[in-house]
């Protein structure tokens, strides 16, 4: 008797990828945690999934993800006081440590062992705040300091990587490598071993402007002076002079376009002049390896821009390689009118009033909780700083430039003396357009600006400074450092990506919120040339406000067509 074949079982079906869900539902039938501990690790996923805008069954479990959108966010994004925030990180990785899903690594309760402790005694604080997380992970492993190596901080690395929601991860690796090899200093005898520190990522890889052949660098000096055109008589000068904002951004393009044309494979010895970048293929190749490394068509035609104008007025290139340029830089496309949709995004944002109340507060809460704290932390100046940047930027949208740039002595006045209004002014060879400007500052903020001078700097860089931003060691503050103090602010304590420039667009919108269709109100006030820059820029402003304001009348007909209704439906009633 033959026996039937069995059927072979079916395969169980693929598990599912845990979620932040499936943490929830682990949690829910946890032994051993108490009702609000679970309440409490049950709030830290809510919360994290508001901040991210998604259901926790759409949040995959995924360490590096979460571990991100923490780095990038603050207490105004998750909309929670920070005293709270403080606390999410720590909460959403016991909520997964406690589900069972995922192993974490906890090194916050251990204690370096003794070889750890003693090695580190002798050491300042920044090297023991370096290597605190390391020792006591290497104790936890049974690591002796005599044992450490390159492999063991990037097994240090992994683990973290793997097993936490550290933050600034990235920057670990540099910092405890530097700390490591600052210890061995101390131990030179301890047998030690120093590490690698690893390349820092953010560091800049182009060329140094010296590497650049002498002949290049003098005929770049050259053409900008030439530009700036320091004496008009001269045979050959240029019909106008640039300001000194365009010489420096022309300065910027010319040295984007050597570093892109070296980095494109182009030899150094054969960036002579700036002819040479102006060589058809020359900038052909500059302008796709620029293209391809950041894809920014707005600065790219800038640079196209700048080198076709040179190819003119100072090379002195015929018409055919003059067109051949021209249609190089065509194909890049033309520049949008209008506002970037980035920019009509963030004022969508502040529609709501709310958000813009919270703006407008801003530099008063920040300068008053920052006098309460000042001396205690240099975050305190930090802020101090902030507040009287924000201020600036709100009641006089200049730009960046000429924020970063400004003095006591050259552009604010107190014609009244203290106490009283102020004037900030700008010359108009320091503004883009060549308009001079000036504004009147409320006395608010300019009797703030006389305490932030005579009062409270002093007390970190012991004398009155001139230049209004400026760093802890008595020199004026770079505008990059100033740029990213007030988006960290702003994204802090409102919630929202916002850069100094984009305080401009925000001016705007205010201004013809409470004054509809007053463009050559907005047009002096951020220095356009132009109306029709401004109307370009601007009208759809006033568009959505047109559309609000059409709604309401429909709204209205519709409603007397309804009420007309309604007292003909009545008055058959009566009848009957």
């Amino acid at each position: 008797m033959e026996s039937t074949p069995l059927k072979p079982a079916p395969l169980p079906p693929p598990a599912a990828p845990a979620t932040l869900q499936t943490v929830l539902e682990r949690l829910a039938g946890k032994k051993g945690l108490s009702d609000s501990r679970k309440r409490d690790l049950r709030s830290g996923i809510l919360s994290f999934a508001k901040l991210k805008g998604q259901p926790p069954a759409a949040i995959p479990l995924d360490l590096a993800d979460l571990r991100a959108t923490l780095d990038g966010a603050g207490a105004a994004s998750a909309k929670v006081t920070p005293k709270r925030w403080a606390n999410l990180r720590s909460d959403l990785a016991r909520a997964i440590a406690a589900s069972g899903l995922q192993p974490m690594l906890k090194t916050r309760d251990l204690r370096p062992n003794q070889a750890w402790t003693r090695l580190l005694k002798p050491a300042d604080k920044r090297i023991r705040h370096g290597l605190s997380r390391f020792a006591r992970w290497a104790s936890l492993r049974r690591i002796a300091p005599e044992a450490v190596d390159d492999s063991t901080i990037a097994r240090f690395v992994a683990e973290l990587d793997s097993k936490t929601l550290i933050r600034n991860l990235r920057d670990l690796p540099v910092r405890v490598a530097k700390a490591w090899n600052a210890l061995i200093a101390l131990h030179q005898d301890a047998g030690l071993r120093p590490v690698a520190v690893p390349k820092d990522k953010s560091a800049p890889t182009w060329i140094p402007w010296e590497q650049f052949p002498s002949s290049f660098r003098e005929d770049v000096e050259r053409y900008l002076t030439w530009a700036s055109v320091p004496d008009p008589l001269a045979p050959g000068a240029r019909a106008r002079a640039l300001a000194p904002l365009s010489l420096r951004l022309q300065r910027t393009h010319i040295l984007s376009a050597a570093r892109a044309a070296a980095a494109a494979g182009i030899r150094l010895d054969q960036v002579t002049s700036l002819a040479s970048l102006v060589d058809p293929e020359t900038f052909r190749t500059l302008l796709r390896h620029r293209w391809r490394e950041d894809g920014s068509a707005g600065y790219i035609r800038g640079v196209a821009i700048t080198l076709i104008a040179i190819a003119s007025e100072w090379v002195n290139a015929p018409p055919n390689v003059i067109a051949s340029l021209k249609g190089l830089r065509s194909k890049l496309g033309t520049p949008p009118s209008g506002l970037t949709e980035k920019n009509k995004t963030l004022l969508r944002r502040f529609e709501d009033p709310r958000l813009i109340a919270a703006m407008v507060q801003l530099p008063d809460r920040l300068w008053h909780a920052a006098r309460r704290r000042l001396g205690r932390s240099r975050r305190s100046f930090i802020d101090l700083q902030s507040a009287l940047a924000i201020d600036l930027l709100l009641h006089v949208p200049m730009r960046m430039q000429n924020l970063s740039s400004l003095t006591f002595s050259q552009h604010l006045h107190w014609p009244q003396g203290r106490r009283k209004p102020a004037l900030l002014t700008l010359r108009g060879d320091e503004t883009k357009n060549d308009l001079p400007l000036e504004f009147e500052l409320p006395t608010v903020l300019a009797e703030r600006l006389q305490v932030y001078r005579n009062e409270l700097a002093p007390l970190v860089i012991g004398k009155r400074p001139d230049a209004v931003f400026f760093s802890f060691n008595g020199k004026p503050k770079t505008q990059g450092a100033i740029k990213v103090a007030i988006e960290k602010t702003v994204l802090r304590h409102l919630g929202v990506k916002m850069t100094p420039h984009q305080f401009r667009h925000l001016a705007a919108k205010i201004a013809l919120d409470g004054n509809p269709g007053a463009y050559e109100l907005v047009r002096q006030l951020l220095g356009h040339k132009n109306l029709s820059t401004t109307t370009n820029f601007y009208a759809g402003i006033d568009t959505r406000r047109a559309g609000r304001a059409h709604a309401e009348l429909v709204m209205k007909l519709r409603e007397t067509q309804l009420d007309r209704g309604r007292v003909r439906r009545t008055s058959r009633v009566q009848k009957d």
